[in-house]
């Protein structure tokens, strides 16, 4: 038999006795976003609703499903208009997809909804909340690329509380403290400026197998600086081939019906085109090295390297890779992205729990603190969750002897939070 694989962020077992629907998903602009799976507690169908969405990853399965619906509440997994591709992505648009599901779940007679914020999944929240909380006329219309987005223009639920899990500060804030700022051509994966490579033995590299690198304190700050430099060419890049296509757009809009059809025919095309970036080597944080930086229990690496040394996700995949212009400044530029938890929480007034994955090596304790501070919300509550990394594995010198993470910030943090509020 073919031994099944499963993503770290998915359920081992489900009680049998848990109902399961197929929920066909739509946003708010009325695009079909495809199917999610609501988990039902045996018998009466409950008045509280988790709802957990990523913006590229799939929630169907997630792995506190069974202990939140065990404890009687509803949890519906759904995906965004990006599902497992994430390339043309405008966060200000999934915004539309987190609206219809709420409004779903609404309709569907769940008086209380609760946003699940895990990863990536809370700056998508928190943007919801902010963006959802404004009068109409006074939401984002367009994204920072200059497409139009409708955000004014649909109804944008109020959710009633947030919990962000391991959630990073943004996709953006994420990327911009891995970018490799020893690329010294866009066009070139290996060309590399020494002088910047945290990767150069020179610079305090070891091999992970070999023990600790270490970094001194005037090459940190070369390189932090390096790393925003090149964000900042990236983005006007980007922007500057979002201009091109939006001036080739409005001239033929004003100009179209005078053109010759050869004129025509090729301003089209370049109103059309949508251009790409290839960014190379997204994988380079000291701290993934030297634990002496932002010390924690964590293990040395990152979960995007897979056990192996980070120079093997820098150059390897690494993350936004293949990016629209228009995607990578919505979703990927640490300067340009709106989906920021310090941007968007001080508009974000709902019940908000946040949890710190203390062994986890990509989101650091200080980072999910930060996310606290900014929170405007009232009622807000920050706690530590030893032993775990940032899937909720046993991790760092205190994993093994804990028990599952999974169990404990159920049944220890979530769980109590929710009932003290929202009891089933």
């Amino acid at each position: 038999m073919t031994a099944r694989l499963r993503f770290p962020h998915e359920y081992v077992a489900l009680d049998p006795a848990v109902r399961r629907e197929i929920v066909d998903c739509f946003a708010a602009d009325g695009l079909s976003t495809g199917a999610g799976i609501l988990y039902l507690p045996p018998g009466k169908d409950p008045e509280v609703a988790v709802l957990a969405m990523h913006p590229r990853v799939g929630f169907f399965r997630h792995y506190l499903v069974p202990r939140l619906v065990g404890a009687g509440y509803a949890f519906l997994g759904a995906p965004t208009r990006s599902l497992n591709n994430d390339a043309d992505a405008l966060h200000e648009r999934l915004l539309l997809d987190v609206a219809g599901n709420v409004a779903w779940l609404r309709e569907r007679g769940f008086r209380r909804v609760v946003l699940l914020g895990n990863s990536g999944g809370g700056s998508l929240f928190a943007f919801y909340l902010a963006e959802s909380g404004k009068p109409p006329a006074e939401r984002l219309s367009r994204a920072p690329s200059g497409d139009r987005v409708p955000l004014g223009e649909v109804e944008m639920p109020m959710a009633d509380g947030l919990v962000l899990l391991a959630a990073h500060l943004g996709e953006g804030v994420f990327l911009l403290d891995r970018l490799d700022p020893s690329v010294i051509d866009e066009a070139s994966p290996t060309a590399v400026n020494p002088r910047l490579d945290m990767y150069d033995p020179r610079n305090g590299y070891r091999p992970m197998a070999e023990g600790p690198s270490r970094y001194a304190p005037d090459f940190l700050a070369e390189f932090r600086a390096a790393q925003r430099a090149r964000c900042e060419r990236i983005d006007r890049q980007a922007l500057g081939w979002c201009e091109e296509a939006a001036y080739f757009r409005a001239k033929l809009e004003s100009d179209g019906a005078r053109m010759a059809p050869g004129e025509r025919a090729l301003v089209t095309r370049l109103a059309l085109q949508r251009r790409y970036l290839l960014v190379y080597r997204t994988l380079a944080d000291p701290r993934y090295l030297d634990p002496s930086l932002e010390p924690s229990p964590r293990p040395l690496g990152s979960i995007f390297s897979y056990g192996r040394d980070p120079i093997a996700g820098n150059y390897g995949e690494g993350l936004g890779r293949v990016m629209s212009a228009r995607g990578w400044l919505s979703t990927w530029s640490g300067l340009q992205s709106n989906a920021a938890l310090e941007r968007t929480l001080p508009e974000v007034r709902v019940p908000t729990l946040v949890i710190a994955a203390l062994a986890d090596t990509d989101i650091h304790p200080s980072e999910c603190r930060r996310a606290f501070e900014a929170s405007a919300a009232r009622d807000k509550a920050y706690v530590d969750l030893a032993g775990a990394d940032h899937y909720l594995r046993p991790a760092g010198a205190d994993g093994a002897k804990l028990g599952d993470p999974k169990d404990r910030v159920a049944d220890e943090l979530i769980l109590p939070w929710l009932g003290e509020r929202w009891p089933v």
